[in-house]
């Protein structure tokens, strides 16, 4: 949600790397780590963590609103005096706040699973035409219009797929995928550690999936029982990814309703780095290969 005031600072392309999807960027001076979240709509603070380095809730006569409705979720909104991550400048602006205590399981897991200070979401990403490298963990931001990373050329000399990535109304993004020759749809999320199927479409693409005793924290914040299962006809564009395990759970409602699009399930960080995926926000395509 934050939207920078003083600018990014021109010249280049700035890249940062990351391990395990976090970037260490800082925040009004003070080094933070912030997870890499392409399933979040919108950039995060823990809001204990953002007082201890100066930022406090906005109040009601604020031009950006003191609260920012999220996913159906109430935050209050704080201003940042600066946001930087390596050479690259974001500039000033608001940027939701939460508090651990009231916050979903969801967000929490996500949060102190990674001991991370917020989220960096599609608003930052898709503002600043981040480029994501989630194989060598690596995020670019584009600092000025006169620099391309040409993306699509390298990837093209390397032998890569490229599969068109669309922004859905909640700011997230899914690719065209099939499973056993059933059309439908994969949200790609780096937030998720792991590919996760919805069980209520197992049927209808001819999938089998075992009940496991592990548990899996969503965005709704519901913890819910984990399956696993083989798929062995999974295309995700016109890659074919190879026969392996997958996981499977109820996914959260919100999560599929897509519009018309029928979303199947989650494409997580294990499959995106294991196929070399990079995820491009300037020309909005995932390449694999």
């Amino acid at each position: 949600m934050a939207r920078s005031e003083g600018g990014a600072s021109p010249s280049r392309s700035c890249g940062i790397t990351t391990e395990q999807r976090r970037q260490l960027p800082f925040w009004n001076g003070h080094r933070a780590r912030f997870v890499v979240d392409t399933g979040a709509g919108y950039s995060i603070l823990d809001a204990g963590r953002a007082h201890s380095f100066g930022v406090s809730p906005v109040g009601a006569n604020s031009p950006y609103g003191e609260f920012a409705n999220l996913n159906g979720v109430r935050y209050r909104v704080g201003f940042l005096n600066s946001l930087r991550a390596g050479a690259m400048d974001f500039g000033s602006g608001p940027m939701a706040l939460f508090q651990p205590a009231d916050a979903d399981d969801g967000l929490n897991s996500r949060l102190n699973g990674e001991n991370a200070d917020g989220i960096i979401g599609a608003d930052i990403l898709t503002r600043y035409k981040a480029v994501i490298n989630c194989y060598t963990k690596t995020i670019f931001f584009k600092t000025s219009s006169s620099e391309r990373l040409h993306v699509a050329r390298f990837a093209a000399s390397q032998n890569f797929i490229r599969i068109p990535l669309r922004e859905e109304v909640s700011r997230a993004f899914t690719i065209p995928a099939s499973i056993n020759g059933h059309p439908c749809r994969l949200l790609v999320d780096t937030g998720a550690f792991v590919t996760t199927l919805d069980l209520r479409h197992a049927k209808e693409f001819g999938l089998s999936f075992t009940g496991t005793r592990m548990n899996g924290s969503f965005a709704d914040g519901i913890s819910r029982q984990v399956a696993i299962g083989k798929v062995a006809h999974l295309k995700i564009g016109d890659y074919q990814v190879p026969p392996q395990k997958l996981a499977a759970s109820v996914l959260p409602d919100f999560a599929l309703e897509q519009g018309e699009a029928k979303i199947a399930g989650i494409l997580g960080m294990e499959l995106l780095a294991v196929s070399h995926g990079i995820i491009d926000f300037e020309s909005m395509n995932l390449f694999v290969k």
